[in-house]
């Protein structure tokens, strides 16, 4: 079997010759990146779908919002007289009923 210090020594060795080999890949990988990164058809690439990603974004929260109650467009045509009315014009859900389905809490399964 190997004795201690002679086991300490190897992996010593072996430890120097593998960061050496292993920070040289790495900045290899790293400068092989950034020159990809950099490339104009990849710029485009990554505008594009940072429109198509914002669009989708703004269609899904208009999505959510017109499925929230007390939402959608015929709020916006009863806001100016809502301070005459003493009872609002659309039912609220209870405080213990869940916001998105009406579903009083304690129904769920």
């Amino acid at each position: 079997m190997f004795k201690k210090p002679a086991l300490l020594t190897a992996f010593g060795i072996g430890y120097l010759l593998g960061a050496r080999a292993g920070r040289e890949r790495y900045d290899a990988i790293v400068a092989k990146a950034q020159g990809l990164w950099q490339d104009p058809r990849v710029q485009e690439k990554a505008q594009h779908a940072r429109v198509v990603a914002e669009e989708t974004a703004e269609t899904a929260k208009h999505s959510v919002q017109d499925k929230m109650p007390g939402h959608g467009s015929s709020t916006t045509s009863t806001t100016s007289t809502s301070s005459h009315q003493t009872t609002p014009s659309a039912p609220t859900p209870a405080a213990s009923a869940d916001p998105v389905t009406g579903t009083p809490r304690g129904w769920e399964s």
